[in-house]
């Protein structure tokens, strides 16, 4: 089940970011020009009130997590935190069925979420070293019936 965290979901979401293991150190939030590691209770209460966090849990246990952070006035990224990759297709899927709007991905080369985002419509946008930058812009949603059939 995917769902949006609360409030209250603070020490669940504290309890699966220390046990899940980030191997390429890419769900972290930057402040001030520094890489903030999304560890401690305070910082996780604080997102929880200001920015969209969604869980995929099973058995009522969080098994992956998606942070989409928007700080004023700069780009929206997707971050996401996992236990398996099959969970961040599921949570891909989620991105591209719930938010129209532009979102950018920063990861390292070698973390398969750089590479499943990419068949999620996220375009290369630039290499910054052992990183790339991904975007995602927002889609022309058309309706309506095609008057050209016969």
């Amino acid at each position: 089940m995917i769902r949006k965290l609360t409030y209250k979901d603070s020490i669940s979401m504290y309890e699966f970011t220390l046990r899940a293991k980030d191997s390429y150190e890419d769900f972290y939030i930057t402040t001030n020009k520094a890489r903030v590691f999304i560890k401690s209770l305070k910082l996780i209460e604080k997102l929880l009130k200001y920015q969209d966090i969604v869980a995929l849990e099973e058995s009522g246990e969080i098994k992956a997590l998606l942070l989409i952070y928007k700080e004023k006035g700069f780009r929206p990224y997707v971050k996401i935190l996992a236990e398996k990759t099959d969970y961040v297709y599921d949570l891909m899927k989620y991105v591209n069925w719930n938010y129209n709007c532009e979102l950018f991905i920063k990861a390292k080369k070698l973390n398969p979420l750089s590479k499943i985002s990419q068949k999620f419509f996220f375009n290369f946008i630039g290499d910054r070293g052992s990183e790339i930058l991904l975007a995602k812009h927002k889609r022309e949603i058309k309706c309506g019936l095609n008057k050209n059939i016969a």
